[in-house]
């Protein structure tokens, strides 16, 4: 197929999105090298997903499946929000196929031009997905919801911490590591902050920048640490070194179920963290149809089940609930609370560079 043959393209661009609904269905497997040599025409799909246990389990369970599917080879990388933002920037014409971030930075990416607009009338399983991980009418599309709370070492300390504000309590001096405002919890660190330092709810402290950055400028009394990554998090956290550190469920989980010593909070006074994370298109993504059908396959029933157990969050499709011992873990869900990121995206540079004259 030549690139620039639009009436080949569009007789493949039929064929293969008919053949790939008969291959899901368990028909036309004689045809399927043909899938192969199409997919590989197209190129490779090039995936960054988000790190850790989380991409883990997109690296374990859907990859092998989607490439045996579609016959694509997938180039995957891993990275944080912050970092995906800066490559969409600098990537623009470019850029990945898909960049799996969370609702941190897809409205910033939207707003300024760096997103495109799912089709989701090419995604199946569009339509079991949740309406509120449907973010910023269809610029991503929601998977997980990755909450933030404190975690506690179970070695070190017999009950959970019940508040945001028990973090600058004078008993916890040195037992406390903090995420860095390069990590999207780091940068709601600020925000629960203000929570503490005004007594306002999240609606209302979300906006008081500076109020958040002096109080958080007062855990250095408290000989705050702030970790680096996911790995010196979860090692601090399970040596009982740090007995307290403010962490994703999502990532802590496949820890906990091989029985490390660590514990969520499941209800703190100004509320844990949501945090939804998804799969966004740039703009100008060039392997657009075998990004949907990666979309597609990750909303799928049986995948979003495996995020439900292995990482035990609420997940995008409808017909997965929490189980009793992912409702255990994530506490009342009136208690999670999802902050204004259009607002705190757009000042991101502000709270980073406040930030970074604080604790740098």
């Amino acid at each position: 197929m030549k690139p620039n043959s639009k009436t080949n393209l569009a007789t493949h661009r039929v064929t293969r999105r008919q053949l790939i609904k008969g291959v899901s269905a368990g028909v036309f497997v004689a045809t399927a090298p043909w899938v192969t040599s199409v997919a590989r025409a197209a190129g490779e799909l090039t995936v960054i997903l988000n790190q850790g246990l989380l991409a883990k389990l997109w690296i374990d369970e859907l990859n092998p499946k989607f490439e045996k599917a579609t016959g694509a080879k997938l180039n995957i990388q891993q990275s944080v929000t912050g970092n995906m933002l800066a490559m969409l920037r600098t990537q623009k014409d470019n850029p990945p196929d898909l960049m799996q971030f969370s609702e941190a930075g897809v409205f910033l990416a939207r707003d300024t031009g760096l997103l495109r607009q799912i089709n989701a009338s090419a995604i199946p399983n569009w339509k079991y997905m949740k309406k509120a991980f449907n973010m910023a009418d269809d610029y991503s599309a929601g998977m997980i919801d990755a909450m933030n709370t404190i975690f506690y070492n179970t070695n070190e300390q017999k009950t959970a911490p019940t508040a945001w504000a028990d973090l600058w309590d004078p008993a916890n001096k040195g037992r406390i590591a903090i995420p860095p405002i390069a990590w999207n919890n780091g940068v709601r660190m600020v925000v629960t902050a203000a929570q503490v330092a005004t007594g306002k709810p999240l609606a209302e402290a979300q906006y008081e920048i500076e109020a958040g950055i002096a109080q958080l400028a007062k855990l250095k009394q408290n000989d705050v640490r702030v970790y680096s990554g996911a790995p010196q998090a979860l090692q601090l956290l399970q040596s009982g070194e740090i007995p307290l550190v403010p962490f994703y469920l999502a990532f802590a989980a496949p820890v906990m179920a091989q029985g490390a010593p660590i514990y969520p909070a499941t209800y703190l006074k100004e509320g844990k963290q949501g945090e939804i994370v998804g799969l966004n298109m740039p703009v100008n993504a060039k392997n657009v149809e075998l990004a949907q059908e990666y979309i597609n396959m990750s909303l799928e029933k049986d995948f979003q089940e495996k995020i439900e157990n292995t990482l035990r969050a609420r997940c995008a499709h409808i017909d997965v609930t929490p189980s009793p011992e992912t409702e255990k873990l994530l506490g009342p869900a009136d208690n999670t609370t999802y902050a204004d990121w259009a607002f705190l995206s757009k000042n991101r540079p502000k709270i980073t560079e406040m930030w970074n004259e604080v604790f740098s």
